[in-house]
């Protein structure tokens, strides 16, 4: 699964770099929870925007900077904390739950370091941090900020939005 190039052309961002996003998504969602998606529509998100419920946040340094931000709804963070955690139902999103998604963005953007780092690419990531509430405001600014929505087989889905800027 790749992105189109007609749909993020106008983006001062090599395409490139989003493919190895889309791939890592791919391997550690079917690893850890059992699931599989489809791609959305990928378009160019404005830098300052409104996002409810669950956000995990993770920086990248090196020959890419930025940030990912793993945007979903509160259902949607319960039901992946319960499929990785072998279909344990997750009522309430405490502790257990925070840290299963914080670890699934990790492993995804750890997964991307690593496709990058095959593309002669060096990329490094800061530890996740993970945003609860609703009515939350993002902002990327001086950053393209691309959003790759994943549509889960099992009709949630996550806003993986990608914010670059190339060193």
């Amino acid at each position: 699964m790749t992105v189109a190039r007609q749909n993020v052309m106008s983006a001062k961002v090599n395409v490139e770099y989003i493919n190895p996003f889309i791939q890592a998504s791919q391997q550690v969602l079917k690893q850890v929870a059992n699931v599989d998606f489809k791609l959305g529509k990928v378009y160019i998100k404005e830098p300052t925007y409104r996002v409810d419920q669950v956000v995990v946040i993770i920086g990248m340094t090196g020959n890419i900077k930025g940030q990912v931000n793993f945007c979903m709804s509160l259902s949607t963070a319960k039901s992946i904390a319960s499929l990785m955690m072998g279909g344990y139902p997750v009522n309430e999103f405490d502790e257990l739950a925070k840290s299963a998604i914080g670890e699934m963005a990790n492993m995804i953007m750890g997964n991307t370091s690593t496709l990058f780092s095959q593309k002669g690419l060096k990329v490094e990531i800061t530890p996740p941090s993970i945003l609860i509430g609703e009515n939350m405001t993002l902002s990327t600014t001086k950053m393209i900020n691309i959003c790759v929505p994943l549509l889960l087989d099992n009709g949630d889905r996550i806003d993986m939005d990608v914010a670059l800027m190339e060193n």
